[in-house]
């Protein structure tokens, strides 16, 4: 189904980010109990298996000479096992609790597909992010248990070979990306899979001209089979530097996601900060958190991460192995305990007091997120009703 403009439903889609996304944290109490420092279980828990990674992004904050023990991986299943059997299942869309991704690549351990299948069983809604580069024909004949994920987004890192080894350093990595994208969208519909497949493309600055190529390689891996690509996030770059998109690039994003909107039928995701410009209103880059406004004991009550090695991190880019400054948000270890255990003792312990570099931890939603906790914080510090004007101020950011 094309996301296309319709005058109609502009004021649903202008608050589409506030009711994804900041709206159910209020419904269900994560906000609150985490503005008030109280216990919560995560409403989210990424699951990190990799053991290491084929690509080499210049903006990644892994460790490249950081890498897991075979042991550690081989022995992996039964610590997200244990997770998945400790989960509460209680909450609203408990199902939604899990999201596979991490510092390094999920198909880089071989149980991924054993993980996958048993949180399905277990009547969770499994969602993977991969890069797809292990996705090969015979890989995924191994791991069929890959086939009962909910949703798989694959990220993308270039439109052909030249921009894809720019990226990552891989001379290989388009062309067994691509054809591993085909080779899995034929082979889906031999199987009972209700899997959504979908791409994730970040745009730098000064490379919107890459766009339309990106959604042509979606119309060819698209061309092979009835089963296709049927969804793409594109985001703005989020790294730590003071290189944004203009203004005026902004307005040449506006025409070109016009542009394939009319010639493409994929549902287009365009986040927070390039909502606004896919109507036409541009409103800069996201704002980021400082250092003095993160929570001494983050917001695990939202959301939380967890390694191989059973390491539970606070934030989602701190789960990265080795990663330097990175071990001073773990706050425990669930092989002898539990993330409710944990989340606890953090909860009521000191904290951990943010140095200037761990913006470098949070990405589009963590910044989101604690500028929200920050503000409410605030508001609830000067005795106003801190939910109603929260509301208030973060419903009239996304109107456009």
């Amino acid at each position: 189904m094309r996301l296309g403009y319709n005058h109609e439903k502009d004021s649903i889609e202008a608050n589409r980010y506030w009711n994804n996304t900041i709206l159910p944290l209020l419904n269900n109490g994560s906000l609150e109990n985490a503005v008030n420092g109280t216990y919560a279980y995560p409403n989210r828990v990424g699951l990190y298996p990799g053991m290491t990674c084929q690509f080499f992004c210049t903006f990644c904050g892994r460790n490249y000479d950081a890498k897991y023990k075979a042991d550690d991986i081989n022995k992996s299943f039964e610590i997200f096992k244990q997770v998945i059997d400790q989960d509460p299942k209680e909450g609203e869309f408990w199902q939604d609790r899990f999201r596979i991704s991490g510092g390094l690549e999920p198909l880089t351990n071989l149980s991924i597909g054993k993980i996958i299948s048993y949180g399905t069983s277990q009547g969770f809604n499994m969602q993977m992010y991969t890069n797809a580069y292990a996705l090969s024909k015979k890989f995924l004949e191994k791991q069929q248990g890959i086939l009962d994920l909910e949703v798989m987004r694959v990220s993308l890192y270039g439109h052909d070979s030249e921009s894809y080894y720019r990226v990552t350093k891989n001379k290989k990595a388009y062309d067994i990306v691509k054809k591993n994208l085909k080779e899995f969208c034929m082979q889906v519909p031999k199987t009972n899979s209700k899997i959504k497949l979908g791409v994730n493309w970040i745009i730098l600055p000064g490379r919107s001209n890459d766009v339309k190529p990106v959604f042509e390689m979606i119309k060819e891996i698209n061309s092979v089979s009835d089963f296709k690509i049927s969804f793409i996030t594109l985001r703005e770059d989020f790294s730590q530097t003071s290189n944004h998109i203009s203004d005026e690039e902004r307005e040449k994003l506006h025409k070109i996601f016009i542009d394939v909107e009319k010639d493409m039928d994929i549902h287009i995701d365009y986040g927070y900060a390039l909502h606004s410009v896919r109507h036409g209103r541009p409103t800069g880059p996201i704002k980021m958190a400082t250092h003095e406004q993160l929570d001494k004991h983050g917001w695990p009550q939202i959301a939380t991460s967890i390694d191989s090695l059973g390491n539970l991190y606070v934030y989602h880019e701190t789960g990265f192995l080795e990663r330097p400054g990175s071990e001073r948000y773990i706050i425990g270890n669930i092989k002898d305990s539990s993330i409710a255990n944990l989340v606890q003792q953090h909860l009521s312990g000191n904290g951990i007091k943010a140095k200037p570099f761990d913006v470098g931890f949070l990405d589009a939603f963590d910044h989101t997120t604690t500028l929200l906790i920050h503000e409410a914080t605030q508001n609830k510090a000067q005795c106003l009703n801190w939910k109603q004007e929260l509301e208030r101020k973060w419903k009239s950011h996304t109107q456009i």
